[in-house]
């Protein structure tokens, strides 16, 4: 089996499509707000004052109006990720702070907030560099972890025995998470690399098309399905890089491939097969289709001119797949019609197609 033809192309990290991504940001943010008029209800039915529930939480949420209407409008989302990002920050240092202010009971009674510490480490990894979201990661834990030992030292207050438990437990899925985000960089780096090694295998730099390896599964598919492969030559080339030079003349070569390109019937395929050569698959076309698409491909090239060169035509040789074929086989035909066009004068094409349908004669060798 011939090697694929994928090409190489994207980032280098997986991200979400942008719509998705802004539905979700939406979504997420005028869920807080809900969750904030709730917690804010229940707090005045019960009486009392909860700082962090009925003055940091309705404060913070200035920032998140202020990412709701930023995506309404369209904007990057960059900006919302580390606007949000930072406001939730705020939202874990006050209750950080505030716990342990009010706090009554020996230290390390609940557990939500290092919890809160770990979410937003996730986070931090998802929108930063590895690198800075590391230091991030340590910075929150060491604040989190030291806030109610500083408090117990300055109050001489009690510990509860949970607390060392906690923050170890705590400490090592932060570290876990790291190391999850470390062996993805280097998943996706080792990806990265593959695919540029993928591109250099299948995929003519100069003209940015499949080379000869690289159009190996569209023949295979084509013999398999039926259609038509035609190859093209481009007429009196060696003269372009004589006269103008051999920039100018992979210049010619690149143009050369988007007008092959624009004329691709849909599932079709065009490569660069060697030199100026070029090879065209025409998935699903018959003998007159195929002809057809032939003619057309050479009325493009003979109607266009190439800024300081002029027009510059082409040589086609048409064959059908055949029951039985093999790729060495079906593009021996093609050439064999390539040479019976330029023995006949070149700017045109030769083949042997069925004589049927709408166009009765075709060039025959």
């Amino acid at each position: 089996m011939s090697p694929s033809s994928r090409r190489a192309g994207g980032p280098s990290t997986w991200r979400a499509p942008e719509d998705l991504r802004r539905t979700l940001y939406l979504l997420a943010i005028a869920l807080g707000l809900v969750v904030v008029l709730f917690l804010n209800l229940l707090a005045y039915r019960a009486g009392g004052v909860n700082l962090y529930v009925q003055v940091v939480l309705p404060v913070t949420m200035i920032p998140a109006l202020v990412s709701l209407g930023w995506l309404l409008r369209g904007g990057p989302l960059d900006v919302p990720e580390r606007l949000m990002f930072f406001t939730v920050n705020v939202q874990v240092f006050a209750q950080a702070l505030l716990e342990e202010v009010q706090r009554t009971e020996p230290a390390g009674g609940t557990d939500l907030l290092y919890w809160s510490v770990v979410v937003n480490v996730m986070l931090g990894y998802l929108i930063f560099p590895n690198r800075v979201a590391a230091g991030y990661s340590a910075a929150l834990f060491v604040f989190s972890a030291g806030v109610p030992w500083v408090g117990v030292a300055l109050r001489d207050g009690a510990v509860s025995p949970d607390l060392p438990r906690l923050q170890l437990t705590v400490g090592i899925v932060l570290l876990f998470v790291h190391a999850l985000s470390w062996y993805r960089g280097q998943f996706e780096s080792q990806r990265s690399e593959v695919r540029v090694m993928e591109q250099l295998a299948f995929t003519d730099l100069l003209t940015n098309l499949p080379n000869r390896r690289g159009m190996y599964p569209a023949v295979e598919a084509l013999i398999g399905s039926g259609g038509a492969a035609m190859l093209l030559d481009l007429d009196y080339f060696k003269r372009v890089n004589d006269e103008f030079g051999h920039q100018v003349g992979d210049e010619v070569l690149a143009w050369a491939a988007r007008v092959l390109e624009a004329q691709l019937p849909p599932g079709g395929r065009v490569g660069r097969w060697g030199g100026e050569e070029f090879l065209m698959t025409l998935p699903g076309l018959d003998g007159p289709g195929a002809a057809a698409r032939a003619e057309a491909v050479c009325a493009a090239f003979r109607t266009q001119s190439v800024a300081g060169v002029g027009v510059v035509t082409i040589s086609a040789g048409l064959t059908l797949a055949r029951p039985g074929d093999t790729l060495p086989a079906l593009v021996a035909r093609a050439d064999e019609y390539l040479y019976a066009a330029k023995r006949a004068g070149r700017d045109g094409w030769r083949g042997r197609v069925e004589r049927t349908g709408a166009l009765p004669a075709f060039p025959d060798v």
